[in-house]
This record gives structure tokens, C-alpha cells and sequence, in this order.
């Protein structure tokens, strides 16, 4: 990860009130990928915390400088505030690195807390080159999700990286692991090893959990065989 001296209209926005009233937090993730991209920013504002003690006197600070609460739940909080409107996100780190360290496409590993901006080692030459690639996986489907709505922004996907989409998938449904790392190959490579039978024999066991694991994987590549002909019939998948 690489960090900077950095200030925006986001000190003003949200972070300087942020600071001033002694609450540690920091602006990741969506937002901020289309800030620098120079897209339409619709994507709300999320705001990440490093402990439940900070979300929660944010929390007290916009209901009592008249933000007012949309949704909430055991995952966070929806907030307008200022005409602006701001997800307080219930996923705990202990700094902006780690928090988006775990993001799953390199174009929204950025963080921006009123002082620095944190990114990834690619990140801002994948935002010039409207490159998807892929660094952490713990949802399946809601990382295909995305890799859609990039795709609605002109984002694409090179071959390796939808291979390591797909591969993940079966690697996280047969060895019932909670996330993976594109870039974990050797902790991959021994789980396999471990197994007699190739991860994509279907003949290495499971059970309904590993079934229902390759049932995604088959509906994940079929969304993906959509999206990439969807993307050939706009010229935006130019290796294709």
C-alpha cells in the first residue's frame, strides 16, 4: 500500500466535522474510485471505522447535528447529511490500509482519511487504464455483482483475472474457505495438492455445501460469458 499528504472536498464534506469532534474514521472505497476516474459519483459515501466505539459516537454526532438515519442494520447505518448521503459500514479495521486491503477489485483500494490518501500498489494506473483486477474475494456473488456494475462504467476484465474469478470460486466452495486472494496461489496450490482429485473433477467429495458451491460456480461463469459478449457487442472489451 502507498500513502500521501492528501485533502479534498471531503474534508469539508464530512471528515473535518469527523475530526474535530475527535471521531477516527475514514472515506473508502466507490466514491472515491469515481472521484478520481472523473465519473458521476452516485455511488454513496462509505465510511469506515476502526472500532464499534468510534461508529458509535458518529452515529451520536448525526443525530445530534441533524443527520438523518434512512436504514440501518447489524451491518451498518445510511445517514443524509448535508445533501449528501453517507454509509457508516460496520466492517471493522484498525486503519485505512487494512480496510481496503481486503477490497476485492485493485480500482477501489483507495482511503482517504482529512490528512493522507491510501492506495494500492496498481490502483490508480488500473483507474487509467479502466482495468478490473482482482486482489480479495469473500463474496462470491456480490463481487460478480460488481464486476457488472463496473462493467455499466466501462470497466473490463482481462482473461487471467476472469480466470482467477472462476478458479476462486471453486477453490473457496470445495476447501470451505472464507475468502481468497488471487494472490495466494501457493496456499491454493497445497489445498489442492492435499486432494488426490483435481479441484474441478467433481470427484473430491463435499457433500450439498460443495454442490451447492459448484452450482454457483457454473451460474458465476455463465453471468460472466453474458457480461463479456455483452461487452464485445459495445466495444469495450478490446482483447476480445
Amino acid at each position: 500500500m502507498k500513502k500521501k499528504p492528501f485533502k479534498s472536498e471531503f474534508n469539508k464534506l464530512i471528515l473535518d466535522d469527523m475530526s474535530k469532534n475527535n471521531i477516527n474514521c475514514w472515506i473508502a472505497g466507490g466514491v472515491l474510485r469515481d472521484y478520481f476516474a472523473k465519473d458521476p459519483m452516485v455511488t454513496d459515501c462509505d465510511v469506515f471505522f476502526p472500532n464499534e466505539g468510534e461508529f458509535d459516537k458518529a452515529k451520536q454526532f448525526f443525530k445530534d447535528n441533524g443527520g438523518l438515519t434512512t436504514w440501518e442494520s447489524e451491518n451498518g447505518m445510511k445517514v443524509n447529511y448535508k445533501d449528501s448521503t453517507f454509509d457508516l459500514v460496520k466492517f471493522y479495521a484498525p486503519n485505512p490500509e487494512a480496510t481496503i486491503d481486503k477490497f476485492d477489485f485493485t480500482v477501489s483500494q483507495i482511503a482517504i482519511d482529512g490528512k493522507n490518501i491510501y492506495y494500492g500498489e496498481t490502483t490508480f494506473q488500473d483507474l487509467k487504464e479502466k482495468k478490473l483486477e482482482l486482489r480479495y474475494i469473500t463474496n462470491p456473488l456480490s463481487t460478480l455483482k460488481r464486476v457488472l456494475s463496473h462493467y455499466e462504467k466501462g470497466y473490463k476484465m482481462v482473461h487471467d483475472e476472469i480466470v482467477k474469478l472462476y478458479t476462486d470460486v471453486f477453490v473457496m466452495s470445495d476447501y470451505k474457505l472464507d475468502a481468497v486472494s488471487p494472490y495466494q496461489e501457493g496456499e491454493i496450490i497445497r489445498l489442492m495438492k492435499k486432494d488426490k482429485y483435481n479441484n474441478y473433477s467433481g470427484k473430491s467429495g463435499g457433500g450439498k455445501n460443495q454442490k451447492a458451491g459448484r452450482v454457483i460456480s457454473v451460474l458465476f461463469l455463465g453471468v460472466l460469458i453474458f457480461a463479456f459478449a455483452r461487452g464485445l457487442s459495445q466495444g469495450t472489451l478490446d482483447e476480445y
